[in-house]
């Protein structure tokens, strides 16, 4: 399912976000005026959606076992269609094809996601040591 904001309704979204941050306990209210405890994680779910949504983007809400389409799953990596079919064709994320289109689970695409953000941390701490070893900053000239 995927939710986008309808203007006129951010400010609405950003007071849903506020009252559902933090540590305070929230219900919610049914038709018959029943109060239902949100457990914790429902409300960091619903939390993030209403923030992402009082800020205008789209919210895309799916279990880990759905599947999606390559344009989806492009989006939620934020890359090129051509981009993550390469990866695909390269074998760096697993995808079914049930028939003619790819399809690509959304657990597959998270776990990618995590390890390519692993790598990028790598090579940050990497970079990071190597300009502290550089024995070509800070002056130094080597002699003949």
């Amino acid at each position: 399912m995927t939710l986008t904001v309808v203007p006129g309704r951010v400010d609405e979204s950003a007071r849903v976000a506020d009252a559902l941050s933090g540590d305070r306990e929230a219900s919610l209210l049914t038709a018959e005026g029943e109060a239902v405890r949100l457990p914790v994680e429902l409300r960091a779910v619903l939390s993030a959606a209403a923030r992402a949504l009082s800020d205008g983007q789209a919210v895309v809400v799916a279990g880990r076992d759905s599947y999606l389409t390559t344009q989806e799953a492009a989006d939620f990596l934020g890359v090129s269609r051509p981009t993550l079919i390469r990866a695909l064709e390269l074998g760096e994320i697993p995808y079914q094809r049930p028939n003619s289109h790819r399809r690509i689970k959304l657990a597959d695409l998270v776990a990618h996601q995590a390890e390519r953000s692993e790598r990028r941390a790598a090579v940050d701490r990497l970079l990071a040591m190597s300009d502290e070893l550089d024995p070509f900053d800070g002056g130094f000239v080597p002699t003949r």
